[in-house]
């Protein structure tokens, strides 16, 4: 009983790790692919080629896709809102922001989710979440007002992170809306949602498709943001979430930007301030006390000291 509780908490930890690659690297694969594609071809290119996948790994798994208009209403919704208006949204913002910057900013997700689990799923916040959450706002708008790139102006760095903020808000409350939706395999609704993402993707890809062929370089950075960063990171968040929890799953929020960082300032020569890194503690110290981690690791040591 013990060596599986032991054997189990191992795989869920290298799973967790393997998100928080898949996510850390998206920023990465945007930036690469920004070289030949421009941020519309990047975002509707990112979701097509999840799409494909997606639905090909809807089949080969034995499941189908929804057969009712309420399910496929909910897919729509996320398709549209929470899948391709943030993911062509990100391109954007990386124009200006450094990776490292952009996976800070999103980051903040579970800080919106617990606004919106207040106003939508109207659930009771303590007042000790609230603080996390306003300790969070801080250190985006510290973040903000310590933008590295003073090259390209204020105004500039303030859209780009106001992108990235909007971002944030729509992913969350995609996560809202999942737990709004009926109970239904979250893989048949992924492959929905992607292909409801796909379907309003294809057009506007092909209107911003580059006149020349792309270099290597930028089409591997396209077809590793779809294939890596989004199918096979949201497909092993599912199978997490299912083996563990929510709360489990979500600390690859705290490692995939210290993942986004390195990957940035090895491959990159990206430079991270001290502001940069001030910024990456106040928001994750937010999200830590916001999300009530201190208790649900309590709760995960008592119960081992048990076994």
């Amino acid at each position: 009983m013990v060596m599986r509780q032991y054997r189990s908490t191992i795989i869920n930890s290298l799973i967790l790790l393997i998100i928080a690659l898949c996510f850390g690297s998206t920023f990465l694969f945007i930036f690469l692919s920004l070289a030949d594609f421009n941020p519309l071809a990047t975002g509707s290119g990112r979701i097509i080629v999840a799409g494909i996948c997606s639905i090909v790994f809807l089949y080969a798994s034995g499941n189908k896709l929804p057969n009712t208009f309420e399910l496929w209403s909910y897919a729509t919704i996320y398709g549209i809102f929470c899948l391709t208006i943030p993911f062509i949204l990100i391109p954007f913002a990386l124009r200006n922001l450094t990776t490292g910057e952009v996976a800070i900013y999103l980051s903040s997700i579970p800080l919106f989710i617990l606004v919106l689990a207040k106003f939508i799923l109207k659930e009771k916040i303590s007042a000790k979440r609230w603080l996390g959450f306003f300790i969070g706002v801080l250190g985006l708008i510290f973040l903000v007002s310590t933008s590295q790139n003073s090259t390209i102006g204020f105004s500039s760095n303030l859209l780009s992170a106001l992108l990235c903020i909007l971002a944030s808000i729509l992913l969350a409350t995609g996560g809202i809306l999942i737990q709004k939706m009926p109970k239904y395999s979250p893989i048949s609704l992924t492959g929905a949602s992607l292909t409801v993402a796909s379907i309003l993707a294809i057009p506007i890809f092909l209107i911003n498709v580059p006149e020349d062929i792309p270099q290597p370089i930028p089409l591997i950075g396209l077809f590793g943001v779809g294939i890596f960063s989004t199918f096979l990171g949201n497909t092993l968040r599912f199978i997490l979430i299912r083996r563990t929890n929510a709360v489990f799953t979500s600390i690859n929020g705290f490692i995939a930007p210290i993942i986004a960082s390195i990957l940035g300032i090895v491959l990159l020569t990206e430079q991270i301030t001290f502001g940069t890194i001030l910024s990456y503690l106040i928001i994750i110290s937010g999200v830590f006390i916001a999300q009530d981690m201190d208790k649900h690791i309590y709760k995960s040591v008592m119960k081992d000291k048990k076994i």
